[in-house]
């Protein structure tokens, strides 16, 4: 939606508490358009602050001065929000084609109005079994039709909504609580909240699903109003409204709200990670499963592939083959699926070109088979068991659901004759949910989540609409709403689970987030892996390193071996040898077999100039793995450091006649030099920097001390570096 320059100074005076120059530039933007309504309520408003600073400046203590200045800036937000959502309604032909078409309806848009008219929809319905069976179908696609329209138009009239009044608010929350309320209306409504909370943030469309939440007996509707408030809390204007802070805070007093906000997180980011997955199943598991596919797909429709006999002859064991194949991608995409992954929304991701679409109501709508739009459709496969297994069953989000039964009209004529067959009986699966699956709570926010995400993402008029998936991210956990609250607790848990999915940037925003009464041994053991590994830096401060992080582990367990092994690798990694070895000795004896903390032992002492003492520990683990290049890596460098070049050649021979590394390039040009072969220490080094882009003099400097002690001065070293 498209904003103002004057109204986004009042926006962020307002979110600074700074009402004098947000009255000033509310004033400013006003002047220029002939909105009368809007300036008489920005004159109350200046009054009432002029008056309240009148009556300050005669030396009154107002005990009531900090709550009547925030009653201002709340009036003034609801102002801007209103003004700024016309602004973006009048420059866009979109919005003001659906806000016109809300202005000509003949409808009656009091919530009350809306309560009638849903309770008539429900008994209605009841009512058609009286009716005479030849009546009834054609009756009851006729309420269906003007029970969509009546919701699609409120849909809209929600979503496209100013800042609703506590009236309006509480009866819309009755509605949405109400037994004799449909579901499927219920449902739609809070996503017309959501929506529109997102566009402005509106206190009273989240204080009512808070409540939804916290009392809808329907577990659906529950759950769209747990997604809607977590994600309209990450609103910076909320910090306006501070009971609706601490309504949050008090939920969270529940852990069991804790932990779905958790499985909310995790869930967000599979959503976001949906166009990652489906690169990797378009490029890596629908090629096999093309190839091996006994069907292809022409012009005409697709067509089976008959076996020749001499194929059979030829490669009798092919057919087992490909059977192998197809099972192992299909194993690879059900994986990714319990995983979490959202794996089938490239496929309908192209499906949504149909005129369905364009009504951003069936982007949200639950699936439904009375729907009017596809209820001729579902008439005419009612026989097919396979489209009604998978429309009850299936394990599509609605959106796809709806995707799914608009194309299966048309492809299902141009399929061959023996897979419609299959289809007609039901033999045919698309892994299908099991009953008390899909009545799960998890369940039914994933497939939610999804149909939220897609409508943000492919709706053709998204870019009217916030989205609150932007960046990539959807990441509410790294929320200032949700610090110091009993959702630290649970920093930890969302902040492993993202480094799992190698959204280390983000693990760190999570942990930021985390108040210091919470950094715990598993705290510092993240804070410390993502310091170390990824070189990343906490904001709050810059001695918040991987090594200080491994030492207050310590300090709270002193004889952890994890937080042994990362203190020990975070003093290496600042050349703190001594140290590490301490580190690395206390390993050894805790674990005397682990070779890791041997070889690395071995690395200290070679570093510290301590040849002898490496050597046997490599030669030790060398004659236990001598296939192990690691150790012959290490083994073949620190025979280089001790002057024994023959040895440690011969370790490099076979070393660069597997799979070379470019450290074992840059150690067997050193070791070249150091026995005096310079030509072929100088092709060796080229190679390194060629596939490094590093300079000469930079991997000199480094082996500043080593080339000095091997009597290499620094003429020989720019000779070199020429010669490069």
């Amino acid at each position: 939606m498209e904003e103002n320059e004057g109204l986004r100074m009042v926006r962020k005076h307002l979110l600074d508490r700074n009402l004098t120059d947000a009255i000033s530039e509310m004033e400013a933007y006003l002047s220029s358009r002939r909105q009368q309504k809007d300036s008489d309520r920005l004159y109350a408003i200046r009054s009432d602050f002029q008056l309240m600073a009148d009556y300050w400046k005669r030396g009154y203590k107002d005990p009531q001065l900090e709550g009547l200045y925030n009653n201002l800036l709340r009036r003034l937000y609801v102002l801007y929000a209103d003004t700024a959502l016309n602004y973006g309604v009048g420059r866009s032909s979109f919005l003001s084609s659906v806000y016109m078409h809300l202005q000509m309806v003949l409808r009656d848009w009091s919530v009350q109005a809306l309560q009638e008219s849903l309770e008539t929809y429900v008994s209605d319905l009841a009512m058609l079994e009286l009716e005479p069976e030849h009546q009834r179908a054609e009756k009851r696609q006729a309420i269906h039709t003007r029970h969509f329209q009546l919701m699609s138009e409120w849909f809209d009239n929600v979503w496209l909504s100013t800042v609703w009044t506590s009236g309006q608010a509480e009866a819309m929350e009755r509605i949405l609580l109400s037994p004799t309320i449909d579901t499927i209306d219920q449902q739609l409504l809070v996503s017309g909240i959501t929506i529109a909370g997102l566009n402005f943030f509106d206190a009273a469309k989240l204080r009512t699903l808070l409540n939804v939440y916290q009392h809808a007996q329907e577990e659906a509707v529950r759950q769209r109003a747990l997604v809607g408030w977590v994600l309209m809390a990450g609103s910076e204007e909320i910090y306006l409204y501070g009971e609706m802070v601490a309504q949050i805070e008090t939920l969270l007093e529940d852990k069991a709200v804790c932990q779905e906000l958790v499985e909310l997180q995790q869930q967000i980011i599979f959503c976001v990670n949906a166009e990652k997955d489906t690169q990797t199943i378009q490029k890596e598991i629908m090629p096999d499963l093309l190839k091996n596919s006994s069907f292809r797909v022409t012009r005409d429709g697709i067509e089976e592939i008959e076996d020749t006999p001499l194929e059979d002859i030829l490669h009798p064991d092919a057919e087992e083959r490909k059977m192998e194949q197809v099972e192992e991608s299909f194993r690879r995409m059900q994986k990714m699926q319990q995983q979490g992954s959202d794996i089938y929304f490239g496929g309908f991701s192209q499906m949504k070109r149909f005129p369905f679409f364009r009504d951003i109501v069936n982007w949200l709508m639950p699936f439904y088979m009375d729907h009017p739009a596809i209820s001729q459709v579902v008439d005419k496969f009612r026989s097919n068991r396979f489209l009604q297994t998978l429309m009850n069953l299936g394990p599509f989000c609605n959106s796809d659901k709806y995707s799914f039964v608009l194309a299966f009209t048309q492809v299902m004529d141009r399929l061959p004759q023996s897979m419609r067959q299959m289809l007609e009986r039901g033999e045919a699966t698309v892994g299908e949910v099991r009953q008390e699956e899909s009545r799960s709570a998890v369940y039914i926010r994933r497939v939610y989540l999804q149909d939220l995400y897609r409508f943000y993402r492919l709706f053709p008029n998204r870019s009217e609409f916030r989205n609150p998936f932007d960046n990539g991210s959807g990441l509410f956990f790294a929320s200032s709403v949700f610090f110091r609250t009993h959702l630290e607790a649970f920093s930890c848990d969302v902040a492993a689970f993202l480094i799992k999915q190698k959204r280390q940037s983000d693990a760190i925003l999570v942990l930021e987030n985390c108040g210091e009464a919470r950094w715990d041994f598993r705290y510092y053991m993240l804070a410390g892996f993502l310091a170390q590994n990824n070189g990343f830096k906490f904001e709050f401060s810059d001695d918040f390193t991987g090594k200080e992080c491994f030492r207050r582990a310590l300090e709270l367990e002193p004889d952890n071996e994890r937080a042994l092994s990362g203190y020990a690798r975070a003093l290496f990694t600042e050349k703190s040898y001594e140290e590490a070895l301490t580190v690395y000795n206390r390993l050894v004896a805790m674990q005397p077999e682990k070779r890791n903390y041997l070889l690395n032992r071995s690395v200290c002492l070679s570093r510290l100039s301590r040849y002898a003492d490496a050597l046997k520990d490599l030669y030790k683990l060398n004659y236990e793995s001598p296939d192990d290049d690691n150790v012959s890596r290490v083994l073949a460098w620190v025979l280089t450091c001790d002057d024994k070049y023959d040895q440690a050649l011969k370790i490099y021979d076979r070393l660069m006649a597997g799979s070379v590394q470019p450290d074992d390039l840059l150690n067997y040009g050193y070791c070249l030099w150091f026995s005096g072969r310079i030509g072929d220490a100088a092709d060796c080094l080229h190679r390194y920097l060629k596939e490094t882009d590093e300079k000469a003099e930079d991997i000199f400097e480094n082996e500043r001390k080593l080339l000095e002690e091997k009597g290499i001065t620094e003429v020989e070293c720019r000779m070199m570096a020429y010669i490069l």
